[in-house]
């Protein structure tokens, strides 16, 4: 098992990880450390406990925008699918309607000539 040592918000953290998981970890350091910063370029002279809270904010709406995204592209293609079988389903409909009027016309002719 692998362990690293990372700064945050002026800290060091020793963290355990997978073998081979060391860099990506390192990573996501970075880009933690990065949220910090700019929550307390937001926040001015905060207190530690305020910018800890407004990085989670931030990553918070990333993650939420990101999720939306996702969902967005997703949820279009499904209204599209619906849209299209709402067609077919409409035309069925148009057809069965055709269908039963001749089949009302039919009935009528044979009424007549029996």
């Amino acid at each position: 098992m692998g362990q690293v040592s990372i700064r945050l918000n002026g800290y060091v953290y020793n963290v355990g990880c997978q073998d081979g998981e060391e860099a990506h970890l390192y990573d996501m350091a970075r880009h933690v450390e990065g949220w910090l910063q700019r929550a307390r370029s937001l926040g001015g002279a905060a207190s530690e406990s305020k910018t800890l809270m407004m990085a989670a904010l931030l990553m918070a709406d990333e993650i939420f925008e990101l999720k939306h995204r996702q969902i967005s592209p997703q949820a279009e293609a499904q209204i599209q699918q619906a849209g299209h079988l709402l067609q077919r389903e409409g035309a069925r409909q148009e057809r069965l309607v055709r269908l039963a009027g001749q089949a009302e016309l039919l009935a009528s002719e044979l009424e007549r000539t029996s």
